[in-house]
């Protein structure tokens, strides 16, 4: 068997030092010039990209969806929208399926807030968009200006 060389842990240290001590730095560079930069609405939302939905109030009784169908079209919506590419068809599909301002609310809601970076999943770099930060986000101008007639009609900004 052959014997390894002895290892001078001293040296290891100082190396780990070395390089360790300004990848942590940057590191918390990166957090704080984020935390400062990105403004966040009430509920948490980015306010460059998606206006507060947190003092909406949702009118039960004029739902035509279920709490179901809201959680179904909320994760279609994001399937749809999730990792490179948008599935503009889909979204078009979906957003012709919700009849009322108070469906697309609860659908709004069923979405929840999701990390954005690019599209992808995102745990660190990521912002926290609900679901009209990441149509802001995912379609163009042309796309959006499909579906704005809509939200326009409903009261919800987009």
């Amino acid at each position: 068997m052959q014997q390894l060389p002895p290892v001078n842990k001293a040296a290891l240290i100082a190396k780990g030092i070395k390089y360790g001590l300004p990848v942590l730095g940057l590191g918390i560079g990166i957090y704080a010039i984020k935390k400062l930069l990105f403004k966040r609405n009430p509920d948490g939302t980015s306010t460059k990209e998606a206006p507060s939905i947190k003092d909406t109030v949702i009118n039960r009784k004029n739902l035509t969806i279920s709490v179901s169908d809201a959680a179904l079209y909320a994760n279609t919506l994001y399937g749809a929208m999730l990792d490179f590419g948008t599935d503009e068809k889909t979204i078009f599909s979906i957003i012709d399926k919700i009849q009322s301002k108070d469906d697309m609310l609860l659908v709004i809601k069923a979405f929840g807030m999701k990390q954005y970076l690019w599209g992808t999943r995102a745990a660190f770099l990521g912002q926290d968009y609900n679901l009209i930060g990441w149509f802001k986000a995912e379609l163009g101008d042309d796309d959006i200006n499909k579906i704005k007639p809509k939200f326009d009609s409903w009261g919800i900004p987009l």
